[in-house]
């Protein structure tokens, strides 16, 4: 009998293993939220890959045809995605410019193909295999995507396999691609075979693209101290090392207020950086929209202070303030908050929803709700003074007449498609 790579390197894990994990544009479900389902199309996708594995694979294989995150319980979602990504033998990406100006779906990437490199496994991007799902930007080109395109038919190289699944006339090209697909994978399964192994902790890696080329890039600014910067006796739970790992209210949250953020402004259709108001260049001031989220202690230092000021004497319209209060409720931290207060009002030209979030944020939930609304407003201010915003539907050139037919070809029953 064959040994799979992961025999040889002495890293089987015992679990069982599927064929393909499909990875697409998508942001983490948030903790206390309803995992948000994907577009229909991509789980009729997926469902069609699925089935056409199902059918290619040998009848006695012991492997799953696939997995993707629609199928991961809720509960310790993270860890059941990186088990998810340690068994799967192919990792079906599909490239849009959502895909690449998301964060998440890079990190899903990263995570299989460190996988596949601690498993010393020969040419890890072998075992990618791309989907063209929507066109991409003239000037941007994710790995493969020339080979892809070069040997595609010309529907689908022109217009995307999602415009040929929605469409009626292209499925027959829709259903080959498909098959083809299925069989590329069960060959790479079956005839080397990696078998499960370790996958590292998907918070651990980083997106391995560069979002600002698929997206409009919106700035998650931090103003918050690092917990060495706070005084004796304040509590320090929720805070971190560092001003992106705060955790204001500690008992509600697992994960960092910034990551938090990044999931609602990613479901906008936007990349997303995030840095701390001591680390923010001037020039990002005038460059992106974005939002300063204000922890109060944050000026408990003559630094943060002066910090605040120099950052509120240059702030723009498109770059909106927001006071996060946290659970501490003594005098002192309703005097710090006042003063920033103080501070941010003295810039003045603040609309209703920048006022409502510097009045205070004394909640996950009122950051969740509040979040989106202050997110659309500085994007909304950001193309109002001028400055060009690239949002991640661009499309390649002309559209062949398959996308010329796709409003033609909907029926009145369909729900509008989510943009991916």
């Amino acid at each position: 009998m064959r040994r799979t790579d992961s025999e040889r390197t002495g890293t089987r894990t015992g679990q069982r293993g599927n064929y393909f994990y499909l990875s697409y544009a998508q942001s983490p479900p948030l903790a206390g939220t309803v995992k948000a389902g994907p577009d229909r199309w991509v789980r009729e996708f997926y469902q069609d890959l699925a089935a056409a594995v199902r059918e290619q694979a040998s009848p006695d294989s012991d492997i799953g045809p696939g997995l993707y995150d629609q199928e991961i319980p809720l509960d310790s979602w993270r860890a059941s995605l990186s088990q998810a990504l340690s068994r799967a033998e192919v990792f079906v990406p599909l490239y849009s410019p959502g895909y690449f100006a998301r964060s998440w779906p890079g990190r899903e990437w990263a995570c299989f193909e460190r996988r596949l490199r601690d498993a010393n496994v020969d040419n890890p991007l072998r075992r990618f295999r791309p989907v063209l799902w929507t066109p991409l930007p003239r000037d941007v080109d994710p790995p493969d995507l020339a080979e892809l395109v070069a040997d595609a038919e010309g529907e689908y190289a022109e217009n995307g396999l999602r415009t040929l699944l929605r469409l009626q006339p292209y499925r027959p090209t829709y259903d080959r691609i498909v098959r083809r697909l299925a069989a590329q994978i069960v060959d790479l399964a079956d005839n080397s075979p990696i078998g499960p192994s370790p996958a590292p902790d998907i918070d651990a890696v980083q997106s391995p693209f560069q979002a600002e080329a698929f997206g409009a890039v919106f700035a998650i600014t931090m103003a918050v101290p690092r917990v060495r910067d706070l005084p004796g006796d304040l509590d320090r739970s929720g805070y971190g090392e560092t001003s992106e790992d705060w955790k204001p209210y500690p008992g509600d949250q697992l994960a960092p207020l910034t990551e938090h953020a990044a999931g609602i402004v990613e479901r906008m259709d936007l990349a997303v950086m995030v840095t701390s108001i001591e680390k923010k260049r001037g020039d990002d001031l005038t460059s992106r929209p974005g939002v300063v989220i204000i922890d109060p202690w944050f000026i408990g230092t003559e630094r943060g202070l002066a910090a605040l000021e120099s950052f509120v004497t240059n702030l723009q319209p498109w770059v909106l303030p927001m006071v996060v209060l946290g659970t501490s409720r003594d005098a002192r931290s309703a005097e710090l908050a006042e003063q920033v207060r103080a501070i941010l009002r003295a810039s003045g030209g603040h609309g209703e929803a920048a006022q409502r979030a510097i009045a205070g944020i004394d909640s996950l939930a009122m950051f969740a709700a509040l979040m989106p609304i202050l997110a659309a407003e500085a994007e909304r201010q950001y193309l109002r003074h001028g400055f060009e915003a690239r949002r991640s539907g661009a499309r390649v050139g002309r559209p062949r007449p398959a996308a010329n037919l796709l409003n033609e070809s909907r029926a009145a029953s369909d729900p509008p498609a989510d943009r991916f």
